[in-house]
């Protein structure tokens, strides 16, 4: 029920609005998140911005988005604020029944008066945050965690072994495959 509540934050209501632009401002945080049970951020910070034009017939939604999301490194596993940002765009019509097949087109009944634009706004900043995902300290190679140095050392390790002198056996027979190629 608490949930209910707070999405009804991001109800829009459009009965009443003069024909053209409107805007709408929300600040979101790992609780908006929360309410999608979307738990890969471990805290956010994004501005949202919601430009809606109403017309005669129809509305036309805009929403950017723009912010920082905490994520895990997918290499070295340390939390970093990843920058994001993100628009998405649809246009509401009215019909007979509500229909949302299209993500680029939603029907609402002829006498709805209100739309929720929460599941619009999560859409646009989860599929607008990178999906690889690298530490600026990996990319510029300042990572001094144990984890990051372990697969540095592991890497340097395995590197060495493979220059150790080889059995000449061995070599004979690479020497035998490779002439054999050529």
């Amino acid at each position: 029920m608490k949930e209910m509540n707070a999405l009804k934050t991001y109800d829009i209501k459009f009965t009443g609005l003069k024909n053209g632009k409107h805007l709408y401002r929300y600040q979101l945080n790992r609780d908006f998140f929360n309410l999608f049970d979307y738990d890969e951020f471990k805290a956010a910070n994004i501005d949202i911005l919601i430009e809606l034009t109403k017309r005669d017939n129809l509305l036309e939604f805009s929403i950017q988005s723009q912010g920082v999301v905490n994520v895990p490194c997918d290499l070295s596993g340390e939390y970093f604020d990843q920058e994001m940002q993100g628009k998405l765009d649809f246009i509401i019509n009215f019909g007979e029944s509500f229909n949302d097949d299209r993500e680029d087109l939603i029907i609402l009944p002829y006498h709805a008066h209100t739309y929720n634009v929460a599941q619009q706004i999560y859409e646009n900043v989860v599929l607008h945050v990178p999906t690889k995902r690298i530490h600026p300290d990996v990319a510029s190679g300042k990572m001094q965690n144990d984890g990051w140095q372990y697969i540095i050392n592991r890497d340097t390790d395995i590197q060495e072994e493979e220059q150790k002198e080889i059995d000449p056996r061995w070599a004979a027979l690479k020497k035998i495959l490779t002439d054999k190629n050529q």
